[in-house]
This record gives structure tokens, C-alpha cells and sequence, in this order.
């Protein structure tokens, strides 16, 4: 298991840490005392838990996942000066096993004494430490679980930041089919995962929905090293269009496959697809331009708090996109924190009311402002998220306006 932790980092002060320019604001007034005291006392140490995983088909989303959580921790502790509470997060690896996440998330809460968690990122991950979260009472914030019903029994303690497909990307895939009058459609996907398995599902229904024809459905294992018998087989059928229900690791090494036999095919993926794909292109290259897919992040906001946010994170990095699950984390660090500022929580204090309170107030928050522009979760837990298209072009993935 896994344990880094920023206690080499500034002291933090909480008032001081949430203002506009360094953490995200939101329109929320609501205020009030809690267990741990009314905020006076300084010099002490907020942990949070964060669940990534090193394996499977996310793990380039979690290990995303992880920078930009990280990076909230730094940036919150440097602006915040030396008079005050500190944020520390606590990692542990799920290592993509049910197992191992049923044995770490209580022992964040019993051991490590955590005030809230962020992560898993994946839905599969979620249904596993999210139902745990709900019935130890300790609040979690997921970066990116988008599988539909995902929360249905981590109600009210978890929460997502991602919206569920079936809400976001069924729209959006269901335009693009429309609009590029596609007629015949494969599905490729890794079946054994509950995350990709659910995202052929979304496909199947899009294609039925609108009298697409599945001319084949192929499958693989997760981390395949070749996917040239799969590819040859939908290749056999020729489709306007080939469904990636995948990581974006194995998909970037699909859209490969594609290439080197000259398969004349429109690729497209779910929200997830976007969401992971920095790495979807680096595992395909040139393979992967043209790949259309469903979005519900624009790493170029026009917010003007979102925008600050994205451009002082591009800078920090060196990354010339902030990804959906860097910013999506970013966000869930700094609203767990605004919360904890705002009902006045002390480090140090009654854990067990701090962590009833963090709920409620998180359950309360409205239009929270930060990299991933403005946030309000639904009565199930999800983030209300736009509709959009991204394609890739130049290497990345980008919102295309013009069809959105």
C-alpha cells in the first residue's frame, strides 16, 4: 500500500487559502459553527484521503487523477501562509481490486483519520469505495466516476464530479451519429471491466436509438499487447464507425491497430474517452487524430475564475492542457476545503460532527467556481456537466464549437 502525504509543505491558513486566485469561489454564503470549534484554532493538520489506483485500464486517469489533487495541496497550503491549518493528503493504491479498496477506505477513516476522501476515479473503483465512504459517514469526492447509478447506494456521503453518461455522452454521441449519417457500427470493448462494459452498453443504445446497424462486437482484456485479430474481424465488415469501450491506453493502441490495416473507420468514445486523452493519443499517436467523442470539460473555459485557474495550472505543469481528471481533482480538494472554511472547522476537533458537516455542506453547495468552471451536484451526488464534442486534432483532444 501506498502512503505519500505533503508534510513538508507550508502551514496553511484556511481563511486565507480559499481566495479567488488561488482555489476557486463559490456563491454559497452558508456559514455556521461544527464539532470541531468555530475556526480559532491554528497549527494544525486537515488530512484527506486520496484513492488512486496503479492498474487496470484507468490508471492513467487516476495517476492524472493524483497530479492535479497534489497540486491543489500545494497551491492551497503556499497561499494560505503560515498562520493556520494545513492540508495533507494520505494515497493509497487500489491497484484496481475490489479487495484491497474494501480494506484501505476504512482504514483511512480508522486509522489515518481522515476528514473526506477524493477518488477513485473510476466508476468500478466507485462502486467499491464510494458504498464504503456512505456507511462509515465520511464524505468522497470522485473525480471522474461516470457510470450511470454509480452513487445509488454511497447516497448521501459520495459524490461525483463527473455527470453520468447516459446523461452527457448519450446526447452528444447521438448528434455525431446524426450528423455524420452513420449507417453500420462495431463495438469493441473490454467486458470484464463494470466501467467499460457499461460505455458498450451506452453504444448499443445510441445505435439502436437512432437505427444504426451493429455489424460486430469484439472483445479483449484489458492490456492486451495486440488487438490485430479483433481489428481484422470488424475490418471483414467494413462500419461507418467503430465504438472504443475502453481505457484510453488500450484505446490509443486500438486506433493503432486501425491505422496499420488501413481501416477506413470513424473512431468515437464516451466522455471518457476525453477525459483520459492525453494518454488515448500518446498510446496512438497519429492513429487517434480525427476521434470524435462525447465532452463535459473544456480545458479552455471563457469563466474568468476558471480561466485564471487553467492558465496558472498550464504554467506550474508544463502541460499545455489541464486534463479533465487534473482539474476535476484540483476541484474537489479546494471545495471539501471551502466547505471546511465556511462552517468554520478546526483541525483537531470532533472528527466525527467535522465529517457530518463536510456532507452537508457539500450536499448544500451551489455553483462552486474552479478549473472546471462552475459546479453544482444533483440530489444523487452527480455534477451537472455540458454537452459537448471534442475531436482530436494537432495531438489533442478539442472542443469542437462548431457542432457542439
Amino acid at each position: 500500500m501506498k502512503r505519500t502525504g505533503f508534510a513538508g509543505l507550508a502551514v496553511v491558513g484556511v481563511a486565507a487559502a480559499l481566495v479567488l486566485s488561488a482555489c476557486g469561489s463559490s456563491d454559497s454564503n452558508d456559514s455556521g459553527g461544527s464539532g470541531g470549534g468555530g475556526g480559532g484554532k491554528t497549527g494544525g493538520t486537515f488530512k484527506l484521503g486520496l484513492v488512486t489506483s496503479s492498474s487496470g485500464p484507468f490508471a492513467s486517469n487516476a495517476k492524472v487523477m493524483q497530479d492535479g489533487a497534489e497540486y491543489a495541496v500545494k497551491v492551497f497550503n503556499k497561499a494560505a501562509g503560515a498562520n493556520g491549518n494545513k492540508v495533507e493528503l494520505v494515497t493509497v493504491d487500489g491497484q484496481n481490486n475490489p479487495t484491497t479498496l474494501a480494506t484501505l477506505i476504512p482504514q483511512l477513516v480508522t486509522k489515518d483519520q481522515v476528514y473526506a476522501i477524493v477518488g477513485p476515479v473510476d466508476s468500478a473503483g466507485c462502486d467499491i469505495a464510494c458504498a464504503a465512504s456512505n456507511k462509515l459517514k465520511v464524505p468522497l469526492v470522485s473525480p471522474g466516476a461516470g457510470r450511470p447509478g454509480v452513487l445509488a447506494n454511497a447516497r448521501p456521503y459520495a459524490f461525483t464530479l463527473a455527470q453520468p453518461d447516459a446523461d452527457n455522452s448519450t446526447p452528444v454521441l447521438t448528434k455525431i451519429v446524426k450528423d455524420e449519417k452513420v449507417k453500420t457500427a462495431a463495438i469493441i470493448t473490454d467486458d470484464a471491466n463494470s466501467t467499460t462494459k457499461a460505455q458498450a452498453d451506452l453504444f448499443s443504445k445510441v445505435f439502436s436509438s437512432t437505427g444504426v446497424r451493429v455489424v460486430k462486437t469484439v472483445t479483449f482484456k484489458t492490456g492486451d499487447s495486440s488487438f490485430a485479430s479483433q481489428i481484422t474481424s470488424v475490418a471483414g465488415d467494413h462500419p461507418d464507425m467503430l465504438a472504443l469501450a475502453a481505457g484510453p491506453d488500450d484505446a490509443g493502441r486500438i486506433a493503432k491497430e486501425v491505422k496499420s490495416q488501413n481501416l477506413d473507420v470513424l473512431l468515437a468514445g464516451t466522455g471518457s474517452l476525453q477525459s483520459g486523452g492525453a494518454a488515448y493519443v500518446a498510446a496512438g499517436g497519429e492513429a487517434t487524430e480525427g476521434t470524435v467523442a462525447a465532452a463535459q470539460y473544456d480545458p479552455h473555459s471563457t469563466n474568468a475564475t476558471a480561466d485564471k485557474l487553467l492558465k496558472a495550472a498550464q504554467k506550474d505543469s508544463g502541460l499545455s492542457d489541464i486534463p479533465l481528471n487534473y482539474a476535476y481533482a484540483y476541484d474537489a480538494v479546494n471545495m471539501i476545503m471551502q466547505v471546511i472554511k465556511d462552517k468554520g472547522i478546526s483541525a483537531g476537533g470532533n472528527i466525527t460532527q467535522d465529517r457530518v458537516t463536510i456532507q452537508e455542506g457539500l450536499n448544500d453547495l451551489k455553483d462552486f467556481t474552479g478549473m472546471a468552471d462552475k459546479t453544482t451536484f444533483s440530489s444523487d451526488g452527480t455534477a451537472v456537466r455540458p454537452e459537448l464534442r471534442a475531436v482530436v486534432k494537432g495531438g489533442k483532444f478539442v472542443i469542437d464549437q462548431g457542432t457542439s
